[in-house]
């Protein structure tokens, strides 16, 4: 029989709860991300957002080559983003590491569930259908009890 053994069951409903909260967290963050990668990146935009800089408190800024033309003093939002979202995929993979090894799930569930926190929109999916299939698993296991 595949899956956790009926004394992990509250354990694997913990991970769960940090697979769901960090799927979305990390989704958005990468949303967030591709908005401001496509603003600084498209030839027509290359600006940066910032945040309380010389021009406001929120405002978009000329990014030139290396950086060239950006305010001395404020926060680039847009680094900041790139940096959070990094940090919130090491949380996500650990979320997504920690269900796959209870669950004893096949190492392709971990590759499709990791692609996740690096494919816009793919983490809202698979939270929504791997944690359903836990939860379906997880009832399984504890109506055999």
């Amino acid at each position: 029989m595949t899956g956790p053994a009926a004394s992990q069951i509250e354990q694997v409903k913990k991970v769960l709860k940090l697979f769901t909260a960090s799927s979305y967290i990390t989704g958005i963050f990468l949303l967030l991300l591709m908005i401001t990668w496509g603003i600084r990146r498209l030839p027509f935009l290359g600006f940066d957002l910032w945040l309380l800089g010389p021009n406001g408190f929120i405002t978009f800024e000329q990014y030139g080559i290396e950086g060239e033309g950006l305010p001395e003093v404020g926060v680039n939002l847009t680094v900041a983003i790139l940096i959070v979202h990094g940090w919130l995929y090491v949380l996500y993979l650990f979320a997504d590491f920690r269900l796959w090894t209870l669950m004893r799930w096949s190492f392709f569930r971990f590759l499709i569930i990791a692609a996740g926190g690096v494919v816009p929109l793919l983490s809202f999916f698979t939270e929504s259908y791997y944690a359903k299939l836990a939860r379906k698993q997880l009832s399984e296991i504890e109506g055999q009890k």
